[in-house]
């Protein structure tokens, strides 16, 4: 008895090992930040398999039919990490998910308690869920001060677009030194390279939206436009003095958090950085002449 006793307890802790050891391999939950994203499903027919690893080889967790949005977190290889339920997390093959372009994050602001969801564009519409302050949700479409929005990974419903922050994020990941500061003689912010003089750092959109310009101009060396809305206000912003051509091209769409070049020193620069800029467009238009947008202060907008 005692022997068996023994096998037994030998055996809970070699599940409990076990258990923590492949634990070790599941990635972390990460619910809906600035850098995500709305895929929409694509099947031709039949539905997708949500499974929980990333390769066929992931057990099947749940499916997600044609048609169904679904918020898109990070991607590894030909896989997307998506949130397909509230706070359930699986990999979907991006051969099937449509990238939504001209979606963007933005986190709820309600003045108290949770904002409601409604089934249509205005308060005459039924309550369909609430979501928290704070929490971060994907704009889909505007409508007459209302959005519809993406929340809890595959629901959608409109709420008003009053009780919503946009959100931007930083254009360079490894370093949040900044050099110089937006005045009415400097346009943006000159954000500093991670090691002092060294060119070669990230730079990354800081909203999804439309590549208008890429390439070379005058003091600003190598820039990119990229053309965005902030809470429903068409946007531009610059990324200039990257350290060689960019790795987009004019007409291209990017996802915020997307690399878009290296944090260098051509044109009218004295030292590696990154000089970046948040303007107002006067229209929906391309607005690459400097008169078609007025500079604002950055950091009034990156979170």
């Amino acid at each position: 008895m005692v022997h068996v006793k023994k096998l037994r307890k030998a055996a809970a802790f070699l599940l409990i090992a076990v258990t923590l050891v492949l634990a070790g391999f599941m990635p972390k939950a990460a619910a809906a930040g600035v850098t995500s994203a709305a895929g929409l499903v694509s099947t031709s027919s039949g539905a997708l398999n949500v499974r929980s690893s990333a390769g066929t080889s992931g057990a099947i967790l749940t499916k997600l039919y044609a048609g169904t949005y679904v918020t898109l977190i990070t991607k590894t290889g030909s896989w997307w990490y998506v949130e397909y339920a509230p706070s359930a997390y699986g990999y979907v093959s991006a051969d099937y998910i449509k990238y939504v372009y001209g979606t963007y994050a933005v986190q709820v602001a309600a003045s108290s308690g949770n904002l409601n969801v409604r089934s249509g564009a205005g308060t005459s519409y039924g309550v369909i869920g609430t979501i928290p302050s704070g929490r971060t949700v994907l704009v889909l479409s505007e409508s007459g001060g209302w959005d519809r929005v993406l929340y809890n990974g595959t629901a959608t419903g409109y709420v008003s677009t009053s009780y919503l922050k946009s959100l931007m994020a930083w254009p360079a990941p490894a370093s949040h030194k900044i050099n110089q500061y937006f005045s009415s003689a400097h346009n943006g912010v000159d954000i500093g390279s991670s090691v002092h003089g060294v060119a070669g750092d990230s730079v990354t959109a800081a909203m999804a939206g439309k590549v208008v310009y890429a390439g070379t101009l005058d003091g600003y060396g190598y820039v990119v436009y990229i053309n965005s809305y902030y809470n429903g206000q068409p946007i531009q912003t610059r990324y200039a003095h990257l350290m060689s051509a960019p790795l987009v091209s004019a007409g291209a769409y990017v996802g915020v958090g997307q690399r878009i070049g290296y944090m260098g020193n051509t044109g009218e620069s004295t030292g590696a950085h990154l000089h970046f800029e948040v303007r107002l467009r006067n229209s929906s238009a391309d607005c690459i002449a400097n008169a078609d947008s007025t500079p604002v202060n950055p950091l009034n907008y990156v979170k």
